[in-house]
């Protein structure tokens, strides 16, 4: 049950690290493709993914961080395990292998391992 919770930790906290990085780049990429020939619609359409990419994995950490608790938990963190491992998945497809592919990676074989390990229902 340690082993467990401590992978899916490890796995929350690279989620939320992965989102802070990601969150970093910001400005640097919107300005960027602001300055291209794209309509405005596309340039808009980019920095709402950009950020909705961030928040994703915020919420990702909180949500798993809460399953850990609940009679649920293992379905959930596993459940959840499938965001990063999609994300990754697309990630790796579209723009080939790169530092946000590898951290999404590490994300998802965190909560997968540790969500595999739980139990079925917590100790009180």
């Amino acid at each position: 049950m340690r082993t467990a919770r401590g992978l899916v930790i490890v796995g929350c906290v690279l989620s939320f690290g992965t989102a802070i990085l990601h969150g970093t780049g910001y400005r640097a990429v919107t300005s960027e493709i602001a300055a291209t020939n794209a309509r405005p619609v596309i340039v808009a359409a980019f920095r709402v993914l950009w950020l909705a990419f961030s928040v994703e994995f915020i919420v990702l950490s909180a949500i798993v961080a809460a399953a850990l608790g609940s009679t649920r938990g293992k379905q959930l963190v596993l459940l959840c395990s499938l965001i990063p491992i999609f994300n990754a998945g697309l990630m790796w497809y579209f723009l080939g292998p790169f530092l946000g592919v590898y951290c999404a990676g590490a994300t998802a074989m965190f909560l997968l391992a540790g969500g595999l390990l739980l139990p079925e229902e917590p100790k009180p």
